[in-house]
């Protein structure tokens, strides 16, 4: 399989990854209730969702939080266009922001809290070092990060994966940029980049296979 720029595959796959993520939605062990549970439950927090996709992952949580507010970055313009009616019911609770999340600015302490639901699998460790170090400046004193991902069960999976995906862009004489490959991180080397990036506290809130919740402090 051919390398594709993020966004374009994306844009692609729209139709069947909502009704992927749909069917996960009720899973009563399923890392969309999981995630939801241990969200905060404070009231009136604005947060951002890094990667939002069509938004199905995003409901549990509005529905259990009645006044969070909630910024949305995605990359591609076709899953935000379904998120809008995925989550319509909420109104103007939900923002849409249509751009690749590594560019977004999170400004200085402006969220209380920021969320990412099996977005960040694709990035390295470099990528996602200054992204984790921005969204921590983004985030008040005292802002959560809920980071909700696949991880790799070992690190030589994860080596492999990093080194496929480095041969496949090479061979192709592809240049630098964000494409659709499956490079995900152990658990471990996940929780070393938030610490190295400035949170105060990261914790295992749940796993199950090669998925996982972790709850970061700034």
């Amino acid at each position: 399989m051919a390398l594709e720029k993020m966004d374009n595959y994306f844009n692609s796959v729209v139709e069947s990854y909502d009704e992927r993520i749909r069917r996960s939605v009720d899973d009563a062990d399923g890392y969309i209730v999981r995630t939801a549970e241990f969200f905060p439950k404070d009231e009136n927090l604005q947060i951002i969702d890094i990667g939002s996709g069509t938004g199905l992952g995003l409901s549990k949580i509005l529905e259990q939080n009645k006044t969070v507010r909630v910024t949305c970055v995605d990359c591609a313009a076709k899953m935000l266009q379904q998120l809008r009616v995925n989550l319509k019911a909420y109104g103007d609770r939900v923002q849409t922001v249509t751009e690749d999340f590594f560019a977004h600015d999170f400004g200085f302490e402006f969220y209380d809290g920021a969320l990412s639901m099996m977005a960040l699998h694709y990035y390295s460790r470099e990528e996602k070092l200054e992204l984790f170090k921005r969204i921590r400046g983004g985030l008040k004193k005292g802002g959560f990060l809920v980071l909700t991902d696949k991880f790799a069960p070992t690190q030589n999976y994860e080596d492999f994966c990093r080194s496929e995906f480095e041969r496949k862009k090479n061979e192709a004489h592809l240049p630098d940029a964000h494409y659709y490959a499956f490079t995900p991180q152990t658990i471990s080397n996940e929780a070393a980049l938030l610490f190295k990036a400035g949170f105060s506290e990261v914790r295992l809130r749940w796993a199950k296979s090669n998925t996982a919740v972790l709850f970061a402090t700034k």
